[in-house]
């Protein structure tokens, strides 16, 4: 799960925490409720030091969004991370059910360090790979004495309790210290801190697991990551042209209009459906949809199969906003435990179910059509299994631009590029083909059908070596499976070529490949030495003349000598001038030889004619006259030779 957030000064969570603790983590683990299908993460605190709350408690287990359980897994970023036997200075409140949890999520919780000489103790708090923070202070991690985190939440000692008294008198459950569910979860991934029997886990067979959960999404590199770089996760149906449907409930949107809500998730998912070098396919689907109506829990704690956007907070899954600060919006998917295939050598989890759930109460920032948009892109990209980027021009960095719409930068199409390429196909040259020096030949290749407008560009690229070195044929070509290509004058028995899409930002991020879509000649082809050129017709006044003869309809053709010295015969073609004036060539051999002779007599067909006339030296054909000079003209099925493309005239 990943948030987008307004930053929470210390004493925002100070005046509305009715609970505040100091204590040490015993232990983590996730646990099951097989009475309402719902998974969490289960945090026990020993109590030190209660700032704030009921005395004499010695003992408190928070319940914390995320989770693992037999072959499903809940991916978790944004809820704070407690770590067994970490000292922790925390600010807690009620969930809806009185279950403990931090307040503001990552906000609301500070680790207890001390200086190197035992002098003070510190309260930090580190931002980084905690989502997308709105007005974030420059300074990371903070690092404040406990002394004055202790001062900012002795300002107002007798406001907590007011909290509660409120809270009754609305009929809302009080805080406890340990969530009512306890004792019948079922358990696994369990972590303890190194002591006796800190953690009561009844009646589990678990053993410790290496699944880290809120691994965190921070990238060391400036490029695109996995949202989980342990457990990376991706959405396998759009590989074989299924389409991942996102349901979309406009009720309580920031916008007041439900349609015009709509249309901004719909821009959204557009925006990576329409990355031409990937198999994203986001489908809107109600979008009339009542999940509440449908669901009694919360889509950040059961799952239910069923990819929605939520506006409105409708389970209370976020802390109410405070002004305008605080969690704007969270999401998340659930996956798989076992690895479901690999792609670019990456081992991927299947993902199961995404969502996207907004505050309620954030029409500050909200109520902007473009912010709106912005976010859940963002979001969305997190639900299809991207983490944060470095890169200033990425959607997905941590940091929300602002007026920015549904635009991805080029890392984002790098991104959707890696997770979900587009299989690409090389037809020919694919292996034993001789291919000679200075002829023209069809390279061919095939991609996966493009769910959005554009079908994306290729690089091609020839290697002489067998694959060691590659050199460019052409880049940007449009991707229509077609490139005419003059092959070069380079003598080879182990020629490779390869279509490939490279990375748009350089080389893509660790562990992918540089380029996450190409495929080269399944064998070594040849290339012969240069061929000897035919050269042209001539363009001289009268280069090509035409004479009438007899009247049972012989034609005299009489043309120069061709430029090329090794021209030493000559081919004449016929065709119709009707097709030719439509652009269909139509042409057939009228003779393949004139044994040299710069001219023939020749009896034309019916109707209006054309005729060509190309020299030969050899087996290879020049030219053909002024008219067609620098173009290709399309073989007959019947040519008398291979085209010679060779400037020898030049």
């Amino acid at each position: 799960m990943a948030a987008v957030s307004i930053y929470v000064a210390p004493e925002e969570l100070a005046r509305r925490s009715p609970w505040i603790v100091e204590g040490t983590v015993l232990a983590t683990a996730s646990g099951f409720d097989p009475l309402t299908g719902t998974l969490a993460t289960y945090v026990t605190v020993e109590v030190g030091t209660m700032h704030r709350g009921p005395a004499g408690t010695d003992r408190i287990v928070l319940r914390e969004a995320g989770g693992r359980y037999g072959t499903l897994v809940h991916e978790t970023d944004a809820v704070p991370v407690y770590r067994p036997g970490e000292r922790v200075f925390v600010f807690l409140e009620p969930s809806r059910d009185g279950a403990l949890r931090t307040r503001d999520m990552f906000f609301g919780k500070f680790t207890v360090e001390e200086d190197p000489e035992g002098r003070i103790e510190w309260a930090v708090r580190d931002l980084e790979g905690q989502g997308t923070i709105l007005g974030r202070p420059v300074a990371s991690p903070e690092r404040l004495p406990i002394a004055d985190l202790l001062s900012v939440v002795a300002t107002d000692p007798h406001h907590a309790p007011s909290l509660t008294a409120a809270r009754a008198e609305r009929g809302e459950a009080l805080p406890f210290s340990v969530p009512e569910e306890y004792d019948r979860l079922l358990w696994d991934d369990i972590r303890v801190v190194d002591s006796e029997e800190p953690f009561s886990a009844k009646g589990t067979d678990a053993a410790l697991s290496d699944l880290q959960f809120g691994s965190g999404t921070t990238n060391a590199s400036p490029a695109f990551a996995p949202l989980s770089s342990t457990n990376p996760a991706r959405w396998f149906e759009t590989d074989s042209g299924g389409t991942v449907i996102v349901h979309i409930d406009p009720t309580g949107n920031p916008l007041g209009n439900a349609a015009a809500a709509v249309g901004e998730v719909q821009r959204a998912l557009a925006a990576w459906n329409e990355v031409p070098e990937a198999r994203v396919a986001l489908q809107a689907g109600d979008t009339g949809y009542d999940y509440p109506g449908t669901y009694r829990k919360s889509p950040a704690r059961l799952y239910s199969a069923t990819n929605v956007v939520l506006f409105d907070d409708p389970y209370e899954d976020i802390s109410d906003p405070s002004g305008c600060s605080g969690i704007l919006a969270i999401g998340g998917y659930w996956r798989s435990t076992s690895i479901a295939g690999t792609v670019n050598g990456v081992a991927f989890h299947s993902a199961k179910q995404l969502y996207v759930i907004f505050n309620d109460g954030f029409e500050c920032v909200l109520s902007d059509p473009d912010n709106l948009a912005e976010i859940t892109t963002h979001e969305l990209g997190h639900g299809i299994g991207f983490g944060h980027s470095n890169v200033p021009d990425a959607i997905m960095r941590a940091s929300a631009y602002g007026g920015r719409g549904p635009r991805l930068g080029d890392d984002d199409r790098d991104a959707a590029h890696c997770h979900y390429p587009h299989d690409v196909h090389l037809i020919s040259p694919d292996g034993a083909e001789v291919w000679e020096a200075g002829s023209v030949r069809q390279i061919t290749w095939s991609t996966t059908p493009e769910s959005g407008p554009d079908d994306g560009t290729v690089d091609l690229e020839l290697s002489s070596d067998g694959g060691q070195s590659w050199t460019k044929i052409s880049s940007g070509e449009p991707n229509d499976g077609s490139f005419f290509w003059h092959v070069p004058d380079l003598a080879s028995e182990n020629a490779l070529v390869r279509a490939i899409r490279h990375s748009r930002t350089g080389e893509s991020s660790s562990p992918f490949p540089e380029a996450c879509s190409s495929d080269d000649s399944s064998g070594p082809f040849s290339i012969t030495g240069a061929l000897p050129s035919a050269g042209a017709v001539p363009a001289a006044e009268g280069g090509l003349r035409l004479v009438k003869g007899s009247p049972d309809g012989e034609l005299l053709f009489n043309w120069g000598a061709s430029c090329s010295a090794e021209a030493s015969d000559y081919a004449v073609y016929e065709g119709s001038l009707d097709s030719l004036r439509e652009g269909v060539w139509d042409h057939r051999p009228a003779s393949c030889s004139t044994g040299g002779a710069l001219d023939t007599t020749l009896v034309a067909g019916e109707g209006n004619r054309f005729f060509l006339v190309s020299p030969l030296a050899g087996s290879n054909e020049g030219r053909f006259g002024s008219t067609s000079e620098g173009s290709l003209r399309p073989a007959s099925l019947a040519a008398c030779a291979p085209r010679e493309t060779a400037a020898a005239c030049e």
